[in-house]
C-alpha cells in the first residue's frame, strides 16, 4: 500500500492503482522546498525507495550540480518526459538513475491554490517507456486530484 504524509492519505489507493495502470516502478508526489525536493507520497514497487520526508538536493547543492527531474519540472512549470536518462546527455548520471536505477521519468507540475508550483506528481521506471495519451491523461488526472487537496487544505 502506498505511503504518504497526512495531507495525501486519501490518495493512497489512487497512487497504487496508477502505478499498476501505468506499469511503472514508482509514483510520487514531491514537494519543492528551497534547497530540496521532498517525498510527500510514494507508491508502486519502489515505494520503499522513497520514504516519506526523504529529500533530494537541488542542483545548487548537489555534488555534480545536476538538476533532479522534479526540480526541472518545478523550475520550468512544465511537464517533463525523459525516455531513458542513460541515453540523454542532459540527464545521464542523475540521482534517480544512479542511486535507484530509475532512468525513465514523466512528471507534471502541481500548483497550490494561488497558482504557485508546490511540487510534482511523477512516474519513474527502470527501463525506457513510452506513455500513451491515455496514460499521460491518467497521470494528469492524478495531478488534478493532488491540486484539489491542496486547494482544500488552504481554506
Amino acid at each position: 500500500m502506498a505511503k504518504s504524509s497526512p495531507l495525501f492519505d486519501s490518495l493512497q489507493a489512487d497512487i497504487d492503482a496508477l502505478a499498476r495502470q501505468l506499469g511503472v516502478s514508482s509514483i510520487l508526489i514531491m514537494r519543492s522546498l528551497p534547497q530540496h525536493m521532498q517525498v510527500e507520497a510514494s507508491g508502486g514497487r519502489h515505494e520503499d525507495t522513497y520514504p516519506i520526508g526523504a529529500q533530494g538536493q537541488k542542483s545548487s547543492l548537489a555534488h555534480n550540480g545536476q538538476a533532479l527531474y522534479c526540480e526541472q519540472v518545478v523550475d520550468s512549470g512544465q511537464p517533463l518526459y525523459v525516455k531513458d536518462s542513460r541515453l540523454e546527455a542532459e540527464w545521464a548520471g542523475n540521482e534517480d538513475e544512479v542511486e535507484f536505477g530509475l532512468s525513465n521519468y514523466l512528471g507534471y507540475p502541481v500548483r497550490d491554490a494561488d497558482g504557485t508550483v508546490f511540487g510534482t506528481v511523477c512516474a519513474l521506471h527502470e527501463s525506457a517507456k513510452q506513455y500513451s495519451a491515455e496514460e499521460q491523461a491518467a497521470l494528469d488526472a492524478f495531478r488534478q486530484k493532488v491540486e484539489a487537496l491542496l486547494a482544500g487544505s488552504s481554506r
